[in-house]
């Protein structure tokens, strides 16, 4: 299993930042465990699973998982918080907004529509 991570792997992954810079500030905020990348000029650094956050890792995990063809069934909920992880803030807000205001019936009563339509 893989275990040491580029910047750029790390982009937009549950709620990861989406540029490489904020990945590398984020690392040393948080203090990730990190070396020099081989083959790579400049200061590219690549990070720890152990230093990244659960969420993260278990991303990762479930990719890693997906290439072996082996999938673990995910909880309802965390495919849920996963999905809106992965959404920009903006995307968040819009979604929280939309629940609050018509609720989950509606949200029922759509996917219900679009079952129909398809």
């Amino acid at each position: 299993m893989k275990e040491w991570f580029s910047s750029k792997e790390l982009l937009s992954i549950a709620g990861m930042p989406s540029t490489t810079q904020g990945v590398n500030r984020k690392a040393r905020v948080e203090n990730w465990s990190s070396r020099k990348r081989n083959g790579v000029r400049g200061k590219a650094l690549e990070y720890h699973i152990d230093s990244l956050p659960v969420e993260v890792k278990k991303a990762l995990y479930l990719e890693e998982e997906s290439a072996t063809y082996v999938v673990s069934p995910i909880e309802p909920l965390q495919l849920w918080m996963t999905a809106f992880e992965q959404l920009t803030t903006e995307e968040q807000s819009i979604v929280a907004s939309w629940l609050m205001r018509n609720g989950i019936k509606d949200f029922i009563t759509f996917i219900d529509k679009h079952k129909k339509d398809n």
